[in-house]
């Protein structure tokens, strides 16, 4: 086994001289201290892997002191030899109650030295095996007490939530959580020791984390529950969910969307009439504009349909300068497209505004094929004409477009009433 990070406490010069000569021997690190207040800030800095403590003749005892590095929250259990000066049963008996885990006599023999090491090295090895399963893990592992106090942070959390383990080891994790979660889990955890039932365990579900920075993230959270000699524990696996969100948007948003212009596309035009429909039936109030360009097909055939997207693009551009904000702008495909404008509006602003969308795509478009010269052709209708079919609404959107181009193209025509 790997050489130990072997922590010591003792205040005898001397017996150290002895026993760290003996530990180095065998390629131990070794830090020494000479109180028990010494001892707890390195236990807290450095976590060894194993503690060597004797009886102490000032300041905090070493039962105290074990005691202490008991309460103190650690990734793995450091196992603690306690150096006796006596075969006293109630010192050795009190020292494993505050939480030693083997002892020996002073003054001390190397081979019953070595043997316990070693059986404290075994103890050692188990619990790296075992982290270093959690640390290889793609998704982060948290473990918690029934306080919420959070004591193993696997390096896939800490690269999650931008935490190192040290800075939350200890911590509640109440910390990783934005509000009002993070005020409210207490009360979770109060109630669950009261009543033991715990909700959401065994319950994967998505939640919202909060990174080190303040920014927010979706993350999907599984929680098991942990029985162990030393207590319970909570587990949580933890897997951020940005990336597969990113994804998600960009695939829903090119479903819904033409590559071309970024405009709402077909399928997003008919929902969006139908959800109008739908929210309002018989009292959807709009006016819906079915705009066909003139001159497109000719452009495609002699410049190539990279022209003809540099025409489209600028069309769109054009269209949308003569609308609102608030109004709707889609293409259905090829060089239609669909303008919805909320309201009931008159036949003379709907053809008001059809007139300012042809004047608007009258100047010619530059290309790297040369100046192209467009036209378009608008027909209308209103939905309170046709309150009952979205279907009907459209074509007779698209026959009033028809009708325009019959008459000489370039011309606004409202539909006809059913």
């Amino acid at each position: 086994m790997n050489p130990l990070n072997i922590l010591v406490v003792d205040d005898s010069p001397s017996f150290c001289v002895v026993l760290v000569e003996t530990l180095k021997a065998d390629r131990h690190a070794v830090t020494v201290v000479s109180t028990g207040e010494e001892s707890l800030t390195s236990f807290r800095e450095q976590q060894p892997d194993i503690v060597l403590i004797s009886q102490l003749a000032s300041g905090l005892g070493a039962v105290d002191t074990i005691r202490e590095m008991r309460k103190l929250t650690t990734p793995l259990w450091i196992p603690i030899l306690f150096i006796a000066s006596s075969m006293a049963d109630e010192d050795i008996q009190e020292a494993f109650a505050a939480g030693a885990d083997e002892f020996l006599l002073k003054p001390l023999n190397s081979l019953h030295l070595r043997i316990r090491l070693r059986f404290l090295m075994r103890m050692v090895a188990m619990q790296r095996s075992r982290m270093a399963i959690a640390d290889a893990l793609l998704d982060g592992v948290i473990r918690i007490d029934v306080n919420g106090i959070i004591s193993i942070f696997n390096p896939a959390a800490e690269r999650m939530f931008g935490y190192t383990a040290a800075e939350v080891v200890g911590q509640n994790v109440s910390l990783l959580m934005p509000s009002p979660d993070r005020e409210a889990h207490d009360g979770y955890i109060a109630n669950y020791r009261e009543t033991g039932q715990a909700k959401i365990i065994g319950i994967g579900r998505k939640v919202i984390g909060r990174r080190k920075d303040g920014r927010l993230f979706p993350m999907h959270l599984g929680i098991t529950k942990a029985n162990t000699p030393d207590g319970k524990f909570f587990i949580g696996l933890v897997r951020d969910l940005t990336t597969e969100e990113e994804l998600l948007a960009q695939v829903q948003h090119m479903a819904h969307h033409d590559a071309l212009t970024k405009l709402p596309n077909r399928l997003h035009c008919m929902n969006y009439l139908e959800e109008r429909y739908s929210i309002e039936p018989g009292l959807a109030a709009f006016t819906l504009f079915f705009c066909d360009l003139d001159g497109f097909k000719d452009v495609n055939d002699r410049c190539g349909h990279a022209a003809g997207d540099a025409v489209l693009l600028e069309a769109a551009k054009r269209i949308r300068g003569e609308l609102f904000v608030r109004d709707f702008l889609g293409r259905l495909g090829g060089d239609e497209f669909l303008v919805v404008v909320d309201g009931v509006l008159s036949d003379d602003r709907a053809t008001a505004l059809g007139e300012k969308i042809i004047s608007a795509m009258k100047a010619p478009i530059p290309t790297e094929f040369g100046d192209m010269s467009i036209g378009t052709s608008i027909g209308y209708a209103h939905s309170k004409s046709f309150p009952n079919s979205v279907e009907a609404l459209l074509h007779a959107a698209d026959e009033a477009m028809y009708q325009s181009k019959r008459a000489g193209k370039g011309r606004v025509s409202g539909a006809s009433l059913p």
